[in-house]
């Protein structure tokens, strides 16, 4: 009868490492999904900085080729639209990229709620973007 405690001694202790192993994996992914939304927050951030230089330069250009005011202004609406509509579908398109059981996990659901998630973080962001100068 012994052999039936060395038999249930390792079923025991194989299902324990096993469901350790696969608590440890979860959490990992976990905090590789919240790192990849950081990485890709930072990005949108990048990418509406250089929209905003883009912004600058075409109006000195509209100042210097004599636009009159309802062009300049024209443009600046339909800038501001432009970035107003880029924020929300980076959101939501990330949002509809995610599995259900990712999904789950978003501490964001539109821009504003995302940027304070990038606050909140802002020290894996800059970590992140410091390593791609050394």
């Amino acid at each position: 009868m012994d052999w039936l405690l060395y038999v249930l001694t390792f079923v025991f202790g194989y299902i324990t490492c096993k469901t350790f192993y696969f608590l440890r994996a979860t959490r990992l992914s976990m905090m590789v999904v919240k790192g990849a939304h950081v990485v890709y927050l930072s990005a949108m951030i990048k990418a509406l900085e250089n929209l905003a230089h883009s912004r600058e330069i075409m109006l000195e250009h509209m100042l210097k080729g004599n636009q009159d005011a309802t062009q300049i202004s024209s443009f600046e609406l339909k800038f501001e639209e432009d970035v107003k509509h880029f924020k929300e579908r980076s959101v939501h398109l990330l949002a509809a990229l995610h599995p259900k059981f990712f999904a789950q996990m978003m501490e964001f659901e539109d821009w504003s709620s995302a940027s304070t998630f990038l606050i909140e973080h802002k020290e894996v962001a800059f970590k992140f973007w410091e390593r791609e100068n050394d």
